[in-house]
């Protein structure tokens, strides 16, 4: 399932992702969610990113 995130941008940095999407005729939404997705994946490649925590599932 996906998760919904609002973020807010500087003006100029919004606009640069307005413009970069545009070139790549793409939506902005999609193009931050693909640079978003990149960047947790590098993150947790260089172990940026603590391991989930397992969830108890006894009752």
């Amino acid at each position: 399932m996906s998760k919904r995130y609002f973020i807010t941008l500087p003006d100029g940095i919004a606009d640069a992702l307005d413009r970069w999407a545009e070139s790549e005729r793409n939506k902005p939404s999609t193009l931050a969610a693909f640079l978003v997705e990149a960047a947790v994946r590098e993150a947790d490649t260089q172990g940026k990113i603590p391991p989930a925590q397992p969830t108890d599932t006894s009752e």
